[in-house]
């Protein structure tokens, strides 16, 4: 009998670390009848990769509403990075060589390089090689970002949308990071993020959780205490103060970046605490396969 109880047991937890290999996940609010979707994305997946994935605009197209991180147009975020004052800076912290290499990189990114926080121009790095290097994007996507073709879908099946923030919020928060991330302590991530975009041998351990997010192989560390990063744990706690009212009124899709879905701060967890019901979506191996780089 007791060996009976410690297979079930671990067949119960078996269960549960396969059933999180998934992206999307179903939420049901059981009180007011409300079914609803929540999926964590990888935003520098373009729309290739999600289109191999049906569940996915299934639950968005059988949904009332459609809830994503902001909907500012990034016309607007680049004219509120536009209104900053200029920093020479960058050229006296990186050499010359690689200060035209990155001016070459970021020809196509569309805002003046004298005007970005050195943590901006690291993450902008980290974004591109995702999608150049580890080929989370293909030359022939429309849409180079996840939650943006997903917002494209929506509103031409005439679904409302809505921002939890605003991009205008999202810069201040990175302001507040910036504080910290001063040139002399970025240049050398700068630099290395610079060599690892123009040479021809990258290192493509970099590629790692891309490929993991890719097989949906993915730990959501439900038991685990969050980081103090407050573009996380702050966004998460205001998203907290909108979402659950949505979840229990309509039939809600929500696209979020994938780490505000794990550990104990995530967005599943607090409202698994709140009673919501919260299940993993199954995802058919095949859909995934289709995406190849």
């Amino acid at each position: 009998m007791k060996n009976n109880i410690s297979l079930i047991i671990f067949l119960t937890i078996t269960n549960f670390v396969v059933s999180q290999n998934t992206i999307l996940w179903k939420v049901t609010d059981t009180i007011n009848n409300k079914k609803s979707f929540i999926v964590g994305t990888f935003h520098q997946f373009g729309n290739s990769f999600v289109d191999s994935i049906p569940e996915i605009q299934k639950s968005l197209l059988n949904s009332e509403i459609a809830i994503f991180e902001s909907i500012d147009r990034v016309e607007n975020t680049r004219k509120i990075i536009q209104k900053r004052k200029k920093s020479f800076e960058i050229e006296k912290r990186l050499r010359r060589k690689d200060f035209e290499k990155l001016k070459n990189i970021s020809k196509e990114w569309k805002v003046d390089l004298y005007k970005l926080k050195p943590i901006e121009v690291e993450w902008k790095l980290r974004q591109e090689f995702q999608k150049i290097k580890c080929g989370t994007t293909k030359t022939t996507d429309e849409f180079d970002h996840f939650d943006n073709y997903l917002m494209h879908i929506a509103n031409v099946n005439k679904i409302e949308i809505r921002g939890l923030e605003t991009d205008s919020l999202q810069l201040k928060l990175i302001e507040n990071q910036a504080k910290e991330t001063t040139w002399k302590k970025a240049r050398k991530t700068v630099r290395a993020w610079i060599n690892q975009m123009t040479t021809n041998e990258p290192n493509m351990n970099n590629c790692q959780f891309a490929n993991e997010y890719r097989k949906f192989d993915l730990d959501y560390e439900f038991e685990k205490e969050c980081d103090n990063n407050s573009l996380i744990v702050e966004r998460n706690n205001n998203w907290m103060k909108i979402i659950p009212n949505l979840l229990k009124n309509k039939n809600t899709f929500i696209a979020i970046g994938y780490s505000h879905l794990t550990k104990k701060c995530g967005i599943l967890e607090q409202l698994k605490n709140l009673g919501f019901k919260i299940e993993p979506i199954k995802i058919k191996p095949v859909a995934n396969t289709v995406y190849k780089t």
